[in-house]
């Protein structure tokens, strides 16, 4: 039994492990950035370098884990600075892959939760827009400018299907109703309101091991 328990314990670490991939790793042709984070939902990293002073944000938005070019990316920046809710009023770039590798990107400025990611202006400057779709990820990059003593956002991301080449909702589940935080582009650090869930996801594994090894060695006494 213990053994079956220590195995178990050792197989769900691996599985963590293995997941979680980090932005560390992850490097890009001619473009250096000075920061990077591992967003908590959605496979999803962003890279960026921010200049004060000048307002200038470069950069690279990347969600791993699209098979298929029937699906939507999209990262946005939120103005209002409110996670709740935060899609409303984002200001977004979306990727739409394609088979040839160069999907379509483009800007959205999302007013309502009945959105089909129409093409149009949104509010900050934006120059440099592309994106990539290569070994099932989709990469967008651009640089924004942001208002003067900007030193932190409400940013989401997400992704979803298509109906010809038309965004369609996303889902629900958890991992989409929680890609969205804080950040702080000075610090790298970020709040959510509902935690890190891959944390938690450890959190839930040490203690499920520690409470069945206890209860091994207790029944094997």
């Amino acid at each position: 039994m213990l053994r079956l328990v220590l195995a178990l314990c050792v197989l769900s670490s691996v599985v963590v492990t293995s997941s979680a991939q980090t932005c560390g790793s992850q490097t890009f042709s001619n473009r250096l950035f000075a920061t990077c984070r591992d967003l908590p939902q959605l496979t999803a990293y962003l890279h960026w370098t921010y200049d004060q002073a000048s307002g200038k944000l470069e950069i690279a938005f990347v969600h791993a884990g699209i098979t298929t070019t029937n699906r939507w990316v999209a990262w946005a920046i939120n103005p209002t600075n409110t996670l709740e809710p935060a899609m409303i009023g984002a200001q977004a770039l979306v990727a739409i892959p394609q088979s040839n590798g160069s999907p379509r990107v483009y800007t959205s400025n999302i007013v309502s939760t009945r959105t089909q990611l129409e093409e149009g202006a949104i509010s900050y400057p934006v120059s440099g827009l592309s994106a990539t779709f290569v070994n099932n990820e989709v990469t967008i990059f651009a640089t924004l400018t942001l208002p003067n003593d900007t030193t932190s956002f409400v940013h989401v991301w997400q992704d979803g299907p298509l109906s010809g080449t038309t965004p369609q909702e996303h889902s629900h589940e958890t991992s989409h109703q929680n890609s969205k935080e804080t950040l702080n582009l000075l610090s790298g650090s970020s709040t959510q309101t509902n935690g890190n869930s891959r944390q938690k996801r450890r959190n839930v594994i040490t203690s499920l091991c520690l409470m069945f090894s206890i209860i091994s060695c207790i029944t094997m006494t």
